[in-house]
């Protein structure tokens, strides 16, 4: 059963996490821009995001019991031990005869999960506006193919979100299979990752 399928929930979220990232953006982009004003960088402010949302997503796996391996011990799926993660990766994706190199921002290895041995991709995304998101639709969608391509149907694909993301796309992102959480609501992973039979300390907003 996919995370947020509740159509219901969608637009609290979204006012959410546009609050969350107008906040971050509040406190810390001025201070990006100074730091990063001589770089050529096509956006700063979404990197520095996704540094943190990377943060956050690490502290919550930690908290959670996991522990951070090397990306070498990771580049076998079925020799990583349960509860485990590593970040970053780098993983060849697509069918054999024609795969590629693609950059994986966190693979995860459940403490428990109904599917022994299944592996989870999560990948971290932020957003300053809906463009962004129409661009990233299929991008998505076709890393996701390529993932069950060259690992099978058992592997997992989650995006974690903070900032705009309308219902188009969370609504063609959940059509084509792929599932995710907001960084405002991490305990959500709890289900996937840890086990509804267990009890989970309180979520926190950072």
């Amino acid at each position: 059963m996919p995370i947020n399928s509740d159509m219901h929930l969608w637009k609290a979220d979204i006012a959410q996490s546009i609050d969350f990232y107008n906040d971050w953006f509040l406190r810390f982009a001025p201070a990006t821009y100074r730091k990063q004003r001589f770089l050529r960088t096509n956006d700063p402010l979404l990197s520095e995001l996704e540094k943190k949302q990377l943060a956050a997503l690490k502290r919550w796996l930690l908290r959670h019991g996991y522990n951070q391996i090397a990306s070498d011990e990771a580049d076998n799926f079925s020799a990583m031990p349960p509860g485990t993660f590593t970040i970053p990766i780098t993983l060849s994706v697509g069918k054999k005869q024609i795969s590629v190199k693609t950059p994986i921002d966190c693979l995860v290895k459940p403490l428990r999960t109904s599917k022994p041995g299944r592996p989870f991709v999560i990948e971290i995304k932020s957003s300053g506006n809906a463009t962004t998101t129409t661009i990233w639709r299929r991008k998505e969608a076709r890393k996701f193919t390529q993932l069950k391509d060259c690992y099978g149907e058992n592997i997992g694909f989650i995006l974690l979100f903070c900032g705009y993301f309308d219902p188009g796309y969370l609504g063609y992102v959940g059509a084509e299979g792929i599932d995710w959480v907001w960084e405002h609501r991490l305990g959500d992973l709890s289900g996937l990752l840890v086990g509804d039979n267990i009890k989970q300390p309180t979520s926190k907003k950072r």
